[in-house]
């Protein structure tokens, strides 16, 4: 667990990292402890209410809010500061003894991760949409904020009650007791042992160009998580916990290490893609790996997800040079198309930039400003770099070449494959009177 340091900060919490796994108060709830100690006392202190929240909805993705989070990283790390992530996506930054003027540049550079939103246009200079101040030595601001935070703590815990009703009828998800400390160890060790080698999957990216036929990029390797959890863990829902299941994910990466390992690489075709953590990269298993990939290291594609990448960019920064050092090529996953207009992924400086997909965003191509933005994004990066994974519908093809993309990832994708595979079958050949004879 990477970052575990500016994690616990983030969250306020100061004990071990069974608290950080312990999700049992929100971040509203240890908000509002922190008032309760500091109501006899709240001198030097103050807040910022960033308000998410009402951002465009396709500027509330998950990744953008961890984004604008780790905007605050060197003040949390170098202040007594305190950054809050709500559960309906507004950013709380708390202060004590912190000099107003050194917040700014902070609150401004969110800002301009969102410069394109209506929310962070300051149409009027004496109201602020985008941020709520209050100086917590004041009685009427405290109770103010007090008041705004209880607010968000009742909206928390009815979204909790939300979210558990509907956990089990997510799709992959499933049912069962959820992921704990007490249990992780024992189906850690199961799946030390477990067989999965016949649950591996494929899925194919394939390059797409007008008038021609589809060429193979790579076949990305995965293992089916849904038959899985019911070999390991057939009465616990393995998805309650992120951090219990990105523990899990490292030894779910050494396995397949080993298994993909076992293939004679002289002989694979098509070059192979893994996601894996960073940190399975730098372990003595990615070692012993190499060693049998051997010569052959630009038949393997390296997939990283981008919130694992943004978690520690200098490990991500060196276990990429790593890599292409000695041939694999990178894969950045994780990227939402509408992320181009204030971060460039190419800056990551990886082989294939991937990015998902979804419904929501074709209205994207009414809209000139963006649409010129993600083709800019694209030629940067390269025309042969940028993947569109999930890709279920023609539409979202057509939507990709209208930016440049050439290469898919997806459903629809894999029906395509099925038919080029098909075409390629020649068909058997009726025999003569005389074959038929003999």
């Amino acid at each position: 667990m990477k970052d575990i340091n500016f994690f616990c900060k983030l969250a306020d919490l100061k004990g071990t990292v069974a608290d950080v796994l312990d999700k049992s108060k929100t971040q509203e709830t240890i908000l509002l402890d922190k008032l309760t100690r500091i109501e006899e006392n709240p001198a030097g202190y103050f807040a910022v209410h960033m308000h998410l929240s009402d951002l465009r909805p396709s500027n509330r993705q998950p990744h953008f809010i961890t984004i604008a989070a780790r905007a605050f990283e060197n003040l949390v790390n170098s202040a007594d500061a305190v950054i809050y992530d709500m559960m309906n996506q507004d950013l709380v930054l708390v202060c004590h003894d912190v000099l107003v003027e050194d917040i700014d540049p902070y609150i401004s550079k969110v800002k301009t991760l969102f410069n394109e939103d209506p929310l962070t246009l300051d149409e009027d200079e004496y109201e602020d949409q985008f941020s709520t101040w209050y100086d917590l030595s004041s009685r009427e601001d405290f109770a103010a904020f007090l008041s705004a935070i209880t607010e968000l703590s009742v909206y928390a815990e009815n979204k909790i009650e939300e979210i558990k009703k509907t956990t089990a009828e997510q799709e992959g998800h499933g049912s069962g007791d959820p992921l704990t400390a007490k249990n992780l160890a024992a189906i850690n060790q199961k799946l030390h042992s477990t067989r999965i080698a016949d649950l591996i999957r494929q899925q194919a990216c394939v390059r797409i160009a007008p008038g021609k036929a589809g060429e193979m990029v790579f076949h990305e390797h995965f293992i089916a998580m849904a038959e899985l959890k019911e070999r390991v863990s057939p009465g616990i829902n393995l998805f309650t916990s992120p951090w219990l299941f990105q523990y899990l994910t490292e030894t779910l990466d050494k396995r397949m290490l080993a298994v993909i390992g076992r293939k004679n690489f002289a002989d694979v075709k098509d070059p192979i893609s893994l996601n894996l953590n960073i940190a399975t990269v730098l372990s003595r298993d990615f070692a012993n790996f190499n060693k049998a990939v051997g010569d052959h290291a630009n038949k393997l594609v390296i997939e990283f997800q981008i919130i694992d990448i943004f978690s520690d960019m200098n490990t991500y920064g060196y276990a990429r040079d790593m890599l292409q050092d000695r041939g694999y090529r990178v894969l950045v996953d994780g990227v939402n198309p509408l992320s181009f207009q204030f971060f460039d992924p190419a800056t990551l400086r990886p082989d294939f930039i991937k990015v998902g997909w979804g419904k929501e965003f074709e209205q994207e191509t009414d809209n000139t400003t963006r649409l010129t933005t993600f083709k800019q994004t694209v030629k940067h990066a390269g025309p042969d770099s940028v993947i569109l994974s999930r890709v279920g519908t023609e539409k979202a093809v057509k939507w990709g070449l209208a930016l440049g993309i050439s290469r898919f990832q997806g459903y629809f994708i894999d029906k395509l494959v099925m038919a080029m595979t098909k075409s390629r079958v020649k068909p058997r050949a009726k025999p003569s009177a005389k074959q038929g004879a003999a």
